[in-house]
Parts: structure tokens; C-alpha cells; sequence
């Protein structure tokens, strides 16, 4: 896969001159990440700068392991039609980044080489690490809503880190929407000069809160805390970084245009837009000091799964998986094997005697765990396929068809109890669960809005809701009026799932309530789970009872869900 950067040095240092080039001379933020970049087997690289910084950013550029061209530009309309011309002409896929970036190479592999995000941007939830960056709301791993020194976000959930990779397919409408931005800040629609003032007194507010919140469930960045940073001195890192922005302007462009963009989470990774000289030696010294390949490691755990996958199989699936990776072995091998352990499971269940009960419930955890493990070490590895996600899905379903075989089988031959029309309601109930959901999931405007408002309007199509502040300009308004007139002109009903759906997700901020939610929904680690606990400690009928009204209950649940959700669209 041919790959390609363009790079942006246009944000200033404290000192005057460019970002890129703060902290040690053989170290700095861009000879560091021109090194990441060619590790990740990017070809070629563009950097944009200054008039005035050519020549620094040629010598600091000297030398580096991939092919450089700085391109002088006087402004962001320049920038951006630059970024226009650097997307007609690269090969392949493009990556836009800050050149003053810096951060772990494998937070910079999880977007630049995972074949599953043609498009995507490295987005985190921590405002620790986020301290200089745009809020984005995301659904079902994909950015929905993008925010830039211009736009605001309705139910923010996240925030863009700066890193936007462009899929050779979207090329083309990235060139199209850099050009469109050009025009629009050169002769700015109403409303758009007003708008960074807006969104720089919600960035205060932001870091207000974050400085007065409670730190407990939270980690520092590699900068240390937001709040115990002079509040004067980052205003005017934020100012220096949003006034130079180009990069968060073509997400929202991309976003409002209708292309999936990925979002892929920085997990525990470490990252930084440094710009003095201390914040630089602040942030090396802390990547340095990281354990990357144990960071690697336990990013690889899914940051989705579970309740009983994340705190009774993870802990120590993940050290199989490197266990795994260090021999060669590959995702699709360890999930064979996980189906075949499967196919003992059920073999062993068939039998129907109380230790083939426990035997058959001890096996069917060893299959989860390894099933957990392929892709695990997937995530480890970097080494993704297609095949493999079909197979892994395909052996799951296929298990548990095999498994209830099994009990219902052994409950049959061991103790006369003939169990099929409950094996039988119990996968009934399985299948259109996953039927069910499946259809609701590949739904235009499940995953992002149906119709997203044009790149001039300010606010996005949520932004009229309940986390509107009372400071939206008055085309801020009247975008929310729109939006809510798509959503339905004066409909009780989709009001009413409106306030169901802000409950639940303000509910959704507190940590016992997503845990709660992950349970309720019974997914394959409770269920597996479920099944051995009733089958070595009851009979196979208590397990498809048990089974059945879990089941439905989850199936009620979701749906219900889903429905009001649609309804509050």
C-alpha cells in the first residue's frame, strides 16, 4: 500500500518560530515523527510552512529516511489549497498531521496502517490528552459530528487529536472540500468572523470544568494535568493552534459531506502538540520512559467489550496473545483452534454425565479465551484481514449452535430429559437477536445523521438539543430550528424519544450505568458464561431457561431502545 503525508508546520512556537522544531535539535517533535512515518513505510511527505521557516524545516528535514518537500504558504487559504494539490497528486492513501506532533508510533499504526479504516482520525476521550484539540461526537467507531474553530458539536463524546488519514478513495472529495474551505475563509459567510470567539469561551469552560472535576478515574497526559497548567499560557497555546488549524476544518468537510471517518482511539497511548522547548523535553522524556510494547498490549484489549470479558478473561487473554505473537502463530490459526475447542465442548457436553457437564463448562471458557485472544493478538500485530473478521464471526455463531446440540443431546441420552424445543426457542432467539441487529446497524442515519447541514452552517444537526449553551449565536438558532424540524415538525412521539434517548445518555456518563447496560444486553462473554455456570452447577434445561429470559429480556431491551432512538432522530 503506497502511502503519503502532508504536514503541517504553520503552528507557532512560544518563542516565534515553528512548532516542529521545539525541544532537542536531534530529537524534536519533527525529525522524530518523519522517522515514525517511514517505519509505518509512508513513501513521501510534504510539509507546509511559513515563508520564513523554509530553510529551518529543509535542514531539520536533511537526512530523514523518506523523500521531503516543503511547500512555502502565506496563510490558511493557501494551506488548504496546497492540501487541494497534495491530494491530487499523492499515491495512495494520505496522511494530514501537525508537524509538531508527538507521540507513540504504534497511536500513529493503529490509523496509518489498519486496512479496516480507509478513512479515519486519531481521536481520544481524555481531555488530558486532548488539552489543545476539537471536540468530535462519535458513533459505532465512526465521527459523526466534527467540531473547528468554527463549528460546534451537539453531545460531544470525544475529542480530534489533529491526525486525519485519507483513504485513496476520498482523496478526490478531500481536494474538493479543502478548495470549498479556501473560499469560505476568504470571504467568511455570516457569522463565521464572530465564531472562534464563541468556541474559544467554550474551550475556558471546558478546562474550567476539567480543572474543578474529580481526577480519581482519570489519568494525567504526558503533559501533566490540564488544570495545573497557567490558564493564561494555554489560552494562548489554544489560540496559537486553533489559528492555524486546517486540518480539523477538512473533518468537518468530510464528515458533512457523508464519508465514513473512522475514529481511532489513542487507548493508552501517549500524545502531545508541545510548544516551547520544556513542554517538548516534557513530552519526549515521558514517551521514552513508556513501556510501548505493554501499552501495545493492553490497547489491544477492546475498549467495547463486555463486563465479564474485560474483568475475568482480558487480564490475562492478552499475554496469550503475546505469547502467541512471539511464536508466529496468526489471528486466523488461533481462531481455528478456538473452533475446534468449541467442537470438544459440545462433543464433550453430548455425553451428559455430571462431570461431562463440568468438563464441557470448563472447555467452553478455554474456547472464549481463545477466541478473545485472535483478535487481541490481531490488534497486537496489526495484522487484519477481512477473511479473518468473517471467520471469527462465522466460528462464533457456529459454536454455540454446536453447543446447544450438544447439551440438548446429553440432557436427552443421560437423563431422558428431552430439552430440543427449548435448545431450539434458545437459538431461535439468538439468531434474530443477531438478524435484528445486524439490519438496525447498516441503517442510513443509525451510525451518522441521514442528511449532515452543509459545511457553511455552523453547528451541526444535534447542536439545537438540551447541551445547546445559551451563548449560540443567532445562526446558531436557526440551525438548530432546522434540525429539529428534520427530526420531526412538532411530533410527540420522537419528542418523547428525544427525552428517553438524554436520559440514557446522561445516564451513560456515569460508570456504573455502561457496565449495567453491557450486562443487560447479555453479549457472547455473559452468555458462554451463563451456560457454564447453569450447566456444571444445574441441568441443560435450567441453561436454556435461563438463557430464554435473559434472552428476551435483552431482546425487549435493545429493541425498545433502538426504536426510541430511531424515534429521536
Amino acid at each position: 500500500m503506497s502511502r503519503s503525508a502532508l504536514l503541517y508546520a504553520t503552528t507557532p512556537a512560544a518563542d516565534g518560530g515553528p512548532a516542529a522544531l521545539v525541544g532537542p535539535p536531534d530529537h524534536g517533535p519533527l525529525r522524530r515523527l518523519l522517522a515514525q512515518l517511514a517505519a509505518l513505510h509512508v513513501q513521501r511527505a510534504w510539509i507546509v510552512a511559513r515563508p520564513g521557516w523554509t530553510e529551518a524545516l529543509h535542514a531539520a528535514a536533511d537526512g530523514a529516511p523518506l523523500r521531503v518537500i516543503v511547500l512555502a504558504s502565506g496563510d490558511r487559504c493557501e494551506d488548504l489549497r496546497l492540501t487541494a494539490q497534495v491530494a491530487a497528486e499523492a499515491d495512495g492513501d494520505l496522511l494530514l498531521c501537525p508537524a509538531e506532533v508527538m507521540t507513540h508510533r504504534e497511536a500513529l499504526a493503529g490509523l496509518v496502517a489498519d486496512p479496516r479504516i480507509p478513512s479515519g482520525g486519531l481521536t481520544t476521550s481524555s481531555v488530558e490528552t486532548a488539552r489543545r484539540a476539537f471536540r468530535v461526537r462519535a458513533a459505532g467507531a465512526r465521527i459523526i459530528a466534527a467540531g473547528s474553530a468554527y463549528h460546534r458539536v451537539g453531545r460531544p463524546n470525544g475529542y480530534f487529536l489533529g491526525v486525519l488519514k485519507v483513504g485513496t478513495r476520498d482523496r478526490a472529495a478531500a481536494a474538493a472540500v479543502a478548495r470549498r474551505l479556501a473560499e469560505l475563509l476568504a470571504d467568511p459567510p455570516p457569522g463565521w468572523r464572530e465564531a472562534p470567539e464563541q468556541r474559544t469561551d467554550e474551550w475556558r469552560r471546558r478546562i474550567a470544568d476539567a480543572a474543578a472535576a474529580d481526577r480519581a478515574k482519570r489519568v494525567p497526559g504526558i503533559l501533566g494535568w490540564v488544570g495545573d497548567a497557567d490558564l493564561d499560557d494555554e489560552l494562548a497555546a489554544h489560540d496559537a493552534i486553533v489559528a492555524e488549524d486546517v486540518i480539523g476544518l477538512v473533518l468537518v468537510g468530510l464528515v458533512r459531506e457523508g464519508l465514513p471517518v473512522a475514529a481511532s482511539n489513542v487507548r493508552l497511548f501517549g500524545f502531545a502538540r508541545p510548544l516551547t522547548d520544556a513542554e517538548a523535553g516534557t513530552a519526549l522524556a515521558a514517551l521514552e520512559a513508556a513501556d510501548e510494547d505493554r501499552l501495545a498490549l493492553a490497547s489491544a484489549v477492546k475498549a467495547s467489550d463486555g463486563f465479564f470479558t474485560t474483568f475475568f478473561v482480558s487480564p490475562y487473554s492478552r499475554y496469550i496473545a503475546r505469547w502467541a505473537a512471539r511464536r508466529g502463530l496468526t489471528p486466523n490459526q488461533v481462531t481455528f483452534v478456538s473452533f475446534l475447542l468449541g467442537v470438544a465442548t459440545a462433543l464433550v457436553f453430548a455425553a451428559g454425565t455430571r462431570a461431562a457437564l463440568v468438563a464441557g463448562a470448563v472447555l467452553l471458557q478455554v474456547s472464549f479465551t481463545i477466541d478473545c485472544v485472535d483478535g487481541q493478538l490481531a490488534r497486537y500485530t496489526r495484522t487484519f484481514s477481512q477473511l479473518g473478521a468473517w471467520l471469527d464471526s462465522v466460528f462464533d455463531r457456529s459454536k454455540e449452535v454446536l453447543v446447544f446440540a450438544g447439551l440438548a443431546y446429553g440432557a436427552a441420552r443421560a437423563g431422558g430429559d428431552d430439552v430440543w424445543t427449548l435448545a431450539a426457542a434458545a437459538l431461535t432467539l439468538q439468531t434474530v437477536r443477531h438478524m435484528v441487529g445486524f439490519a438496525y446497524s447498516v441503517q442510513p442515519g443509525v451510525t451518522a445523521p441521514m442528511r449532515p447541514p452543509p459545511l457553511e452552517e455552523l453547528d451541526d444537526a444535534t447542536a439545537g438539543d438540551a447541551t445547546a449553551t445559551a451563548t449560540a449565536a443567532a445562526t446558531a438558532a436557526a440551525t438548530a430550528t432546522a434540525a429539529a424540524s428534520r427530526r420531526g415538525r412538532g411530533s410527540a412521539v420522537g419528542a418523547f424519544g428525544r427525552r428517553v434517548v438524554g436520559v440514557a445518555n446522561a445516564l451513560d456518563k456515569h460508570t456504573w450505568a455502561r457496565w449495567l447496560r453491557r450486562i443487560i444486553v447479555l453479549p457472547i462473554g455473559e452468555r458462554f458464561a451463563l451456560i457454564s455456570l447453569t450447566a456444571a452447577l444445574a441441568t441443560p434445561r435450567v441453561t436454556f431457561v435461563a438463557l430464554l429470559g435473559w434472552g428476551g429480556f435483552a431482546a425487549v431491551y435493545t429493541g425498545i431502545g433502538r426504536v426510541l432512538r430511531s424515534l429521536a432522530r
